[in-house]
């Protein structure tokens, strides 16, 4: 059965600094154990005591902080979004995105020193080194295309941090192989940049939205739609996909 590491890190003032490791099946094995199973169980220990380790990492470390000479292979992706109180349906749109892709991921609550996030993990089937790990992090941001992304969370270094009441979801799909994916890839995202998401979505100009009329027909008219009936169809179709409208 393919398995996962999860590794727990300390936070500090400038650094992480490792504490321990578990290794987990993606499944439930034999003995009814699961990556799932592991991250409750580590989740309740901090109600108990107040001094667990919350930052997490889905790598093999050596000793010692979470530079990259410290790296022996990391086991999944990890991309950080941050929860704005404007847009709280990024969790559900990650969820799609990625069954949609067909990747098995898992979702967890994480946060920040500043912000509540969500991190979405995309195991991998063999560990991967810190440039493979850019790449195809670079790859799956921009499959993604989701801004708000934290700093730093396109490299294998990252570090997400749990807090008491987290909640780690684990959603079945296929388990990204990493060297097949980067190879598949490998003639597209040429221009790839994808530390474009760290920042807000860039905002669409009004000459891009009136060269580009939507055509509405009701039967014995056609009617360009103006900018501000765009924006409102547009939400009442997210509010429907989520089942607030019918």
């Amino acid at each position: 059965m393919r398995s996962i590491i999860l590794s727990r890190f300390e936070r500090g003032t400038r650094a992480y600094t490792f504490i321990d490791s578990y290794r987990a099946c993606l499944d439930t094995d034999e003995n009814g154990h699961s990556i799932q199973g592991y991250m409750d169980g580590l989740i309740r220990q901090m109600f108990t005591y107040h001094d667990e380790p919350t930052g997490w990492s889905f790598a093999e470390w050596r000793k010692g902080t979470n530079i990259a000479s410290n790296l022996i292979g990391a086991h999944a992706i990890m991309l950080e979004y941050r929860i704005d109180r404007d847009d709280t349906e990024i969790v559900q749109r990650l969820h799609t995105k990625a069954s949609d892709l067909g990747w098995t991921h898992f979702l967890i609550d994480t946060e920040t020193r500043r912000n509540n996030t969500v991190t979405i993990v995309f195991p991998l089937t063999s560990p991967i080194t810190g440039n493979q790990y850019a790449r195809l992090a670079s790859i799956l941001a921009e499959q993604l295309d989701e801004y708000e992304m934290e700093h730093g969370c396109l490299a294998a270094t990252h570090i997400v941090n749990v807090h008491r009441t987290s909640t780690p979801c684990v959603f079945a799909g296929t388990p990204i192989d990493p060297e097949a994916e980067i190879r598949r890839t490998a003639k597209m995202y040429q221009r790839l940049n994808a530390r474009k998401f760290e920042g807000n979505r860039p905002a669409f100009p009004q000459r891009q939205i009136a060269e580009e009329p939507v055509v509405i027909e009701d039967g014995l008219f056609l009617f360009y739609e103006t900018p501000e009936e765009k924006v409102r169809r547009e939400a009442l179709e997210v509010m429907a996909q989520l089942g607030f409208v019918e």
